[in-house]
């Protein structure tokens, strides 16, 4: 017969009976309880992730009264046993391994019980614990019972959770998460079984807690010659449709942050249909939709016929539009085309070029405003973002005093700002990067503001109409949009091959390009 290990008389709380065993249920000795495990286990409190643990493993057990317990709950289960009296306690002894997943590979942690508040998880690849708080643990329980499974409302604040808080039982899952049962908890009065998937622990990996992290198609950073065999045309009524063709033109939206559609109906509704497809439209002080036609004293350089260079739209809101949507109307002008440049192409170029002129696109911010016709904004905002997937670059729209220190240092940080400025916007604007197109009647292009930067070609006003009907779909919009079509999105494809940065080290060498874009 084995050899009976032993587990200290603290790890049992008052409410705790017995802990089962594999093999026998443990003795109810005052000074201190042995359990009978394996050979080969030389700690009595070991979970095995995939299998049912050797404490709690036997289906039944031996209770108080000598009847059989009821089976163990099921991991994945979040429910709760009302009056359950099982058995792992609050006050742990310090060090105690609870599961140590280690044969099962470096990414299943040892669980430790060290003191009341916290729970250490030790991984084989890292040298200092995950420590989780009780309390924290507690509060991220998703289950039916704590979260509305209609609404996905909370059904308790983050301050009714008690700071003492008894585990009963604590075990591995299969997918590398944790089942943690709670006694005497304060949302149940009883028992509570809470169900954490590997993707909770793994938050606490993390510096700082992100946004949930969403699997997205990787960007293609295109140059001229790439979205020119990449161009995508859609018709409108597969957009409308709801299925494969919007799937496919929500795709390339995404990875090249530019798509077109045709067969659009001659409506001044077609473009609110349209982004309809994508969520509500952002109304800005422009209207919901407005109209970009050449007329006399515009309040706007766009509601005119001269050249209005590459730039992104209302940079000095500070909920700038991340969708634009312009449908055609008319355009029988001479003249008037459109132009296109992919922002995130610039910047990671910027960014594994010259790093000294990416840092300075980052730390200096840009000030834009608009004071016309009764209407007051201003932000400011830096021409790269760390990532380099977000930029914001509007010359037209830079308020003309910008922010300026008054020494000499401030001087030269300026001059270096302008150089690499310069370098961005040669990367922006010469023709192996720009995209032209002169828009039909009856077609409307889809790019993404905060990426893409849009322009347009001097037209003559006399030769003819142009008229193009406008919408915005607002940032938290259009990622909603993104998440909730994830797996269809990748299911179309994950993008391009290799990440931003290597396409940009491959694009620069295609050119023959040194540092700041220069041959």
């Amino acid at each position: 017969m084995p050899p009976a290990a032993y587990i200290p008389r603290s790890l049992l709380n008052a409410e705790s009976l017995h802990v089962y065993s594999r093999l026998g249920a443990l003795s109810r000795s005052l000074r201190r309880t042995s359990a009978t495990v394996p050979r080969g286990i030389s700690n009595p409190l070991f979970f095995q992730r995939g299998t049912r643990s050797y404490l709690h493993s036997r289906p039944h057990g031996v209770t108080k009264s000598g009847l059989e317990s009821k089976p163990r709950l099921r991991p994945g289960s979040c429910q709760t046993a009302s009056g359950s009296r099982r058995g792992l306690a609050s006050q742990a002894a310090a060090g105690t391994n609870v599961y140590d997943g280690s044969t099962t590979g470096a990414s299943s942690p040892s669980i430790h019980l060290v003191n009341d508040t916290t729970i250490h998880l030790r991984y084989t690849d890292q040298e200092a614990p995950v420590v989780l708080d009780r309390h924290w643990l507690r509060d991220a329980c998703e289950c039916d019972i704590c979260v509305d499974p209609d609404s996905g409302q909370k059904n308790f604040g983050t301050s009714d959770v008690p700071t003492e808080l008894s585990i009963e039982e604590i075990s591995g899952a299969d997918d590398g998460g944790l089942e943690v049962v709670w006694g005497k908890d304060f949302l149940t009065s009883g028992s509570h079984v809470s169900r954490y998937p590997a993707s909770t622990i793994q938050t606490c990996l993390q510096q700082s807690l992100q946004p949930d992290a969403i699997r997205l198609p990787t960007l293609t950073l295109w140059d001229k010659p790439t979205f020119e065999r990449d161009h995508l045309m859609i018709d409108f009524d597969e957009w409308m449709s709801g299925e494969q063709g919007f799937l496919s033109g929500l795709h390339r939206l995404h990875t090249h942050g530019l798509l077109f559609l045709r067969n659009v109906p001659r409506s001044e509704e077609s473009v609110v249909s349209i982004a309809n497809q994508m969520g509500n439209l952002q109304e800005t002080f422009y209207g919901r939709t407005w109209d970009v036609r050449s007329k006399p004293k515009a309040e706007n350089v766009a509601y005119t016929s001269s050249f209005l260079g590459l730039h992104q739209d209302l940079l000095y809101l500070r909920d700038t539009p991340r969708i634009q949507l312009l449908h055609c109307l008319e355009n029988t002008c001479e003249g008037g085309e459109s132009m296109f440049s992919d922002g995130a192409r610039a910047g990671y170029q910027i960014k594994v070029s010259s790093p000294n002129l990416f840092d300075y696109l980052l730390d200096k911010r840009v000030r834009y405003h608009y004071k016309k016709h009764g209407h007051h904004y201003e932000m400011q905002h830096p021409v790269l973002s760390e990532n380099s997937g977000l930029i914001f670059w509007s010359p037209p729209f830079q308020a003309s005093v910008q922010p300026f220190g008054k020494t000499e240092a401030d001087s030269r940080s300026h001059r270096k700002w302008l150089a690499a400025a310069t370098a961005f916007r040669r990367l922006l604007e010469e023709d192996q990067w720009m995209y032209e197109y002169k828009m039909r009647s009856g077609e409307c292009v889809i790019f993404d503001n905060l990426r893409v930067l849009h322009g347009r070609k001097k037209f003559n006003a006399a030769s003819g109409s142009r008229w193009l009907k406008g919408a915005y779909v607002a940032d938290d919009v259009f990622r909603s949009k993104l998440a909730v079509l994830s797996p269809q999105l990748m299911a179309l494809g994950e993008g391009d091959e290799a990440p931003p940065e290597y396409q940009a080290k491959w694009l620069q060498e295609k050119y023959g390009l040194r540092d700041g874009g220069e041959v």
